[in-house]
This record gives structure tokens, sequence and C-alpha cells, in this order.
């Protein structure tokens, strides 16, 4: 575990994953990040790479041969290497290994960098194509969030609010958590959403393509709030697992490059809808901030 601090927040990150496991408000004793409950959800803020969510069989095809990968990718399940380290920030470096690329055949590296600077934490990934062959993949942040932040709270209190007005749709999403290539409309000029549990009985609010470049989580009975800025990426999720008999315990907001496979999806993932793509010797950086207010 390595940590990393302003004189407001204090960050702790473990290197199974270069997942963040605590972001602690020093000023005002609050623990924002969801503290790993393997009866809820056992992480708390996994690096999605180069897939996110699962794959239809687990395994995608390059160049006509499949590859396994488990949900949300490699960098998760691997310990991965501190390059750098001082007081507010440290970066990691993810390298794709001879052993990994029976999962994932590209040569390349990815560079984690988290930032602390006052009451903002910035999370970057420059991605590294080292091969010979265009690249292809996925990426996505995925912090969860204590919702509610304070015990003698009711989560219903709670709200998304959007940057701008929305006239936006959401994908469909089946039960093994796959998208449908189908979209509903979720908001017509609206901006924000109240949580509530039941909304996510089918997994994940996959936004497409949302106007607004950040969202925040707030309370109708207090000031304090989180801020998400995801202007890199391309569509937005907003997830908590859905457990019948229990209560909603905390909210995952997810900027994504790309989205997940769709149901039944078992062509070359170079065809895939919005898959992101690295020509050999590129890199390409995309970056999300949390602010705390």
């Amino acid at each position: 575990m390595v940590e990393i601090t302003s004189e407001q927040i204090r960050v702790r990150i473990d290197e199974n994953g270069a997942q963040m496991i605590s972001i602690y408000d020093l000023e005002h004793e609050i623990e924002y990040l969801w503290q790993r409950d393997s009866t809820y959800w056992s992480s708390s803020s996994p690096v999605v790479f180069p897939v996110i969510g699962k794959l239809n069989n687990l395994e995608f095809y390059h160049k006509g041969k499949s590859y396994p990968l488990k949900s949300n990718g490699l960098i998760r399940y691997e310990r991965i290497p501190i390059l750098n380290q001082e007081k507010h920030y440290v970066e990691f470096l993810f390298t794709n290994t001879e052993d990994l690329k029976r999962k994932y055949p590209f040569n390349c590296r990815v560079l984690l960098r988290y930032e602390i600077v006052g009451r903002e934490l910035v999370m970057s990934a420059t991605i590294y194509n080292d091969g010979n062959e265009a690249m292809y993949y996925n990426y996505a942040g995925h912090p969860g969030f204590c919702v509610p932040m304070y015990e003698n709270e009711n989560c219903n209190d709670y709200y998304i609010e959007f940057e701008e007005k929305e006239t936006t749709d959401i994908f469909k999403v089946c039960e093994t958590g796959q998208l449908i290539p189908e979209k509903s409309q979720f908001f017509f000029e609206e901006s924000r959403f109240f949580i509530r549990k039941n909304l996510f009985q089918k997994e994940a609010l996959a936004f497409y393509h949302p106007k607004s470049n950040n969202v925040s989580i707030k309370n109708l009975n207090h000031n304090r709030r989180i801020t998400v800025s995801f202007e890199d990426f391309d569509n937005l999720a907003i997830w908590s697992p859905y457990i019948k008999d229990k209560p909603l315990k905390f909210i995952c907001i997810e900027p994504w490059v790309g989205h997940t496979d769709f149901k039944g999806y078992n062509n070359e993932i170079s065809k895939k809808e919005e898959v992101a793509c690295l020509e050999p010797n590129q890199h390409k950086k995309y970056s999300y901030k949390i602010t705390f207010q």
C-alpha cells in the first residue's frame, strides 16, 4: 500500500491493481471511497483496461484467434510496480508481459498517475503501443463513493447532477452485464436524478455520449459534494450492485473510453463499436478528476 497526501486529502493505493483503497478527507474526517466488502463488492476503484465489463464468454477475437479475459481486463488482477513517488503523487507502470500476451496479444504499457492538488485528485492513464501493429482497447475509471457519506443519513436524500441539461439515452443492459444494441431515453432537458436502489436492477446506467463533462454526487440536506470531471471520455456509467435484501451503500462513477461488449458479439476486437485504436509507436493520455467540496 502506498500513500499520497495534500493538507486536505489523503489517498491510499494498493499495488495490487494500482487500485485506490481510500480517499480520506483530513479536514472533515470523512472516508469518501467505498471500503471493500465482498458481501457487496470486493473492489473499490479498479483500473479498467483493455476491456470494460464482461466480454461474451469472457473472450475476444483478434486475427481469428480467441483470447480469454476476465471482467474489466488485465490491470486489476496484476501487481503493478511503482515507477515514481513523491508526497503528492505516485506513478505506476503496467507492462504487458509475454505471459499476459496469451490474454491480450499487444505489446503495450500503461502509465498510471495519481496526483493530489489541494482538494482535487487527478487520475491519468497514458497508454503506449510499443508493437508494430494497430492496438485495440477500451479504458475506464471505476471509483466507488460512499453513499450515504454519514452514518445517520438516508441514501434517498442523495442525487446525481450533470453539469448540463441533458437530452440523452442510456444503453439497455442484459442480465449477464453486456449491453444490448438498443437505447432508451433517460433525460429530456434534465440535469439530475435521485439515487434509488431500484435503478440498478439491471446493472449500470450506461449514458451514451452525454453533453456534460462532469457529474456530481449531492445531498438535499448539506453542501458536501463529490464532482467527477471526464472530458477525455466518450461515455459514462453509473453503477451500484443491486442486492435485494441489502440497502444501497455506494455509487460508482465510471468514465468510459468506448463501452462494454454488446450481448452476443463474437467478431474481431478491431470491429467493435467505439473501440479505441492506437497505431504502432503511438500513445494516448486520458485523465479524469475528482473534486471534493
